[in-house]
């Protein structure tokens, strides 16, 4: 009995792709839609405190490759700034013009987790491309093999 070495290709293009959406998908979402949004909120004429904090509040959840427990020395100071927000947000005190430095910082530490998000999208999506690639070849070799 012989495997069918397309049944490989097949699952592991499938499987490749699966991935890629599923890492891609967050920071796509992120890039297109969250990060306008905080955007807007930071870069508002005149900033309400209220507009502050929703802010934060969704730059407080960010998603798998913005994550802030991940630090280095560039970010060494936003465990800093998470701690000093947080209590902020649950003591429901005022966030004000100062504190968009900070937001900034937290922002653009999202957005390079969502270009990382959506660098390891392309990432798969090409192993994907191969997968297909190496399936077309593997059909094409055994038509061949049947011609004969």
């Amino acid at each position: 009995m012989t495997f069918d070495d397309t049944k490989i290709y097949a699952y592991f293009t499938i499987a490749m792709f699966i991935v890629a959406l599923l890492f891609g998908l967050p920071g796509l979402y992120s890039t297109f839609i969250t990060e306008p949004a905080i955007e807007s909120l930071i870069y508002h004429d005149n900033p309400s405190s209220q507009q502050l904090k929703q802010a934060y509040i969704m730059l407080r959840k960010p998603h798998i490759f913005a994550g802030y427990n991940r630090y280095d020395e560039v970010g060494a100071g936003i465990e800093y700034i998470l701690k000093d927000f947080d209590l902020r947000v649950a003591e429901k005190k005022d966030f004000d013009v100062n504190d968009t430095m900070y937001l900034e910082l937290l922002l653009e530490r999202r957005k390079q987790g969502s270009d990382l998000s959506i660098k390891t999208m392309v990432f798969f999506v090409l192993l994907s491309l191969l997968g297909s690639i190496a399936l077309v070849i593997e059909k094409t070799s055994k038509n061949r093999m049947k011609e004969r």
